[in-house]
């Protein structure tokens, strides 16, 4: 018995290092965040057309200090509207520069059966390589301000 749990941990390890698999036998984290001037988000990356259409539409709320990161296809983010969407939420756009420049709070949700031509439309002025979609007050709550520095921690390219 004890022969087995030696040998089992002791092949993993000479499985990784044979052939370069990334295992983390100590339970490291890898969750993407985004942090903007020292306040953290756990955040859901979309980067994919996919992932993107889809956003948070449908769900029923987003947990406090958590968010979503859209990476376009391509240099610029594009607009953002609130169709189906159940709760209001704060955009935080990202610059090239890694900075905010701009932000738009307490999105809110449109009224049932609004169509959509009538459901606004939220952009960046100026143009944002990235947005981040936060709860609505988080950005008045955190301090949150044009011009403060932000970082990715595993997200692949970007700040």
């Amino acid at each position: 018995m004890l022969f087995r749990c030696l040998i089992i941990p002791m092949a993993v390890l000479a499985l990784n290092a044979c052939v370069n698999i990334d295992i983390n036998l100590f339970g490291g984290d890898d969750t993407p965040v985004v942090e903007v001037d020292d306040v953290r988000f756990e955040v859901e990356v979309a980067d994919t057309s996919a992932l993107r259409d889809k956003g948070l539409t449908g769900r029923d709320y987003l947990e406090e200090r958590r968010g979503m990161l859209y990476i376009p296809d391509g240099r610029f983010a594009g607009a953002f509207w609130m169709k189906g969407m159940r709760f209001p939420l704060d955009f935080i756009w990202i610059g090239e520069d890694c900075r905010v420049v701009d932000v738009a709070v307490n999105a809110r949700i449109p009224a049932p059966g609004t169509p959509d031509d009538r459901i606004w439309r939220y952009r960046s002025y100026p143009s944002a390589a990235y947005t981040l979609e936060v709860n609505a007050g988080e950005v008045d709550r955190f301090g949150i301000r044009v011009g403060d520095e932000v970082k990715f921690e595993n997200i692949r390219g970007g700040c």
